[in-house]
């Protein structure tokens, strides 16, 4: 028979010892040894001494209760221990539990043998002692939740020798047999390296927000699938005069129906990798806008496409420029040949035009009057192909007043007005004298005013208006009640050998608008079909560079 302490021991000893008790023994733990086998099973042995009348030791019951389930039991359990302490020990978080009390009553984990803390500094202390009053304040309150059977998930900072560190504690209660709470147990983990890049990543997102929300280009972004519009930038705002974005469903609304076709496709090759186009938009005014879209898919970790992004630029005034750098090139073009052809006409046309003036009296009037007036129109052409030719030619500036270029041109078409029942209403106000090219200016004023008198096909009212606009600039403006221009044939005035006009060659507004070019002004048409047009001419009154 051996002890608990693995010493062997008789029978007769223990009963000995326990005749001298004169009360209950309390349990005494024995291993039985069987001799052929050596296998020991251990038992739970008390002893009850049982007395005569006189006091006297008359027997002693001793009981024998089977031990050995209860001995595995707190071996295993044990054994538990120490898989519970090798692991918590060896985790990277750090495991505590804390009493009702918040004060904490054990403390495990590598983190703080790797910043050399001893269990000491936490153990048999409260939170508020640990960790200050700053921070204990919040982990006191998802404590208090914790005791009321809530499990929690609580993040803080901590600065330490200079520098922030962020961790993350989940607490769970720990409840008894009768599942009243009596603890808490948590993991502690250092999340400062994610939550750097977290936070680096929003201060990311939000500079590209700022950027974005800044830019003239719209930056947008779609679900691949049911092409919601996740994100646009403010910009949207501008350019389709749009103010709430609710209404903005993607910058390929209100395209212009003749892009439509060609917009549909850009939109099904997206997917295909980085594409671009351009195409127009209409918006609620009519008024067209050129929109330049680069549009790219995004992929996810398993290379499937799931967002499309891209990036919207209005480019209209980019769109003017090339069809004004069109123009112009067309107007170099025209200008070289102009010179020649002048040329090569005006010196035999000087010859048959005296010539006929010599045969005048031997021909019918109507015949010559036809004849020269023929070639007065030819040598009218020639004159404003020269002005195309020599556009910078010397020409004398000198201080005129646009008021008196009106009245003499107003004087000079009177008569061609009556005839088509075509009456001024004129609102002269006081302006200062430009400077100018007088006949210039005045032919300019002659070509617009004629070609209101020729598009009043019914008769009606040609209404000039001169004043000052802004600083340094006179307008005159002159509207007519014609059958008015439409957008398309609008956009090509001046533009060489293109008219209104069925027998006009378009040379007559060209001419002008390099004489107001030539003059640092501006001059621009404003149609409405059935209503009318009107041409507003802006001059400096002094030249500039």
């Amino acid at each position: 028979m051996i002890d608990k302490h693995n010493h062997n021991i008789s029978l007769q000893d223990v009963y000995l010892e326990w005749a001298k008790q004169t009360q209950k023994t309390d349990p005494l733990e024995l291993g039985l040894q069987c001799k052929e086998t050596g296998n020991i099973q251990y038992v739970l042995a008390a002893a009850a001494p049982i007395f005569d009348g006189f006091d006297r030791l008359e027997q002693i019951v001793i009981t024998l209760t089977d031990n050995q389930k209860l001995m595995n039991n707190e071996k295993e359990l044990s054994r538990s221990r120490e898989r519970f302490y090798s692991l918590v020990d060896s985790m990277e978080d750090t495991v505590f539990t804390l009493d009702q009390n918040l004060i904490h009553t054990g403390i495990y984990g590598k983190w703080m043998e790797k910043h050399q803390v001893k269990p000491s500094y936490f153990l048999g202390k409260t939170i508020r002692e640990v960790f200050g009053d700053d921070i204990a304040e919040g982990q006191e309150k998802a404590c208090r939740l914790v005791l009321q059977g809530r499990s929690q998930i609580y993040e803080w900072g901590n600065v330490r020798n200079g520098e922030r560190y962020y961790y993350q504690a989940i607490l769970s209660p720990i409840k008894n047999d009768q599942g009243q709470v009596e603890g808490i147990v948590g993991v502690s983990r250092d999340i400062t390296e994610g939550k750097r890049m977290e936070i680096g990543l929003r201060e990311s997102e939000e500079r590209f927000r700022q950027f974005a929300e800044n830019a003239k280009d719209v930056f947008w972004m779609k679900d691949y699938e049911t092409r919601k519009l996740l994100y646009v930038s403010k910009a949207y705002e501008h350019i389709w005069e749009l103010e709430d974005s609710e209404t903005f469903v993607s910058v390929f609304d209100e395209v212009h129906p003749e892009d439509n076709e060609s917009v549909q496709e850009f939109i099904k090759s997206i997917a295909q990798g980085e594409s671009q186009i351009e195409y127009r938009i209409q918006g609620k005014n009519k008024k067209v806008r050129w929109i330049r879209t680069r549009a790219f898919p995004i992929t996810n970790d398993q290379e499937e496409i799931y967002r499309i992004a891209g990036i919207s630029e209005d480019i209209t005034d980019l769109k003017e420029k090339e069809e004004l750098l069109r123009k112009s090139d067309k107007l170099t073009v025209v200008g070289e040949l102009a010179a020649g052809i002048a040329h090569e006409i005006r010196n035999p046309l000087t010859s048959i035009k005296g010539f006929v003036q010599l045969m005048k009296p031997d021909m019918e009037d109507l015949h010559s009057e036809i004849i020269l007036s023929e070639m007065d129109r030819i040598e009218s052409i020639i004159n404003e192909f020269l002005v195309l030719a020599k556009p910078h030619q010397e020409t004398v500036f000198q201080q005129r007043s646009v008021n008196d270029f009106i009245r003499q041109t107003i004087t000079l078409l009177d008569s061609e007005a009556n005839l088509n029942n075509v009456q001024f209403d004129t609102h002269l106000r006081y302006v200062p004298n430009i400077l100018c090219e007088g006949n210039q200016i005045k032919q300019v004023i002659i070509n617009v005013i004629k070609n209101a008198i020729e598009s009043m096909l019914n008769g009606g009212t040609i209404f000039v208006e001169t004043g000052i606009h802004d600083e340094g600039y006179v307008f005159i403006k002159i509207t007519d009640q014609g059958e008015g221009i439409s957008e398309e044939r609008l956009a090509k005035l001046g533009e060489p050998f293109y008219s209104n006009k069925e027998k006009g060659i378009g040379l007559g507004l060209m001419v002008s608008l390099k004489i107001i070019e030539n003059h640092h002004g501006n001059i621009t048409f404003e149609s409405i079909l059935g209503i009318g047009t009107t041409v507003t001419i802006l001059l400096p009154n002094k030249l500039l560079p």
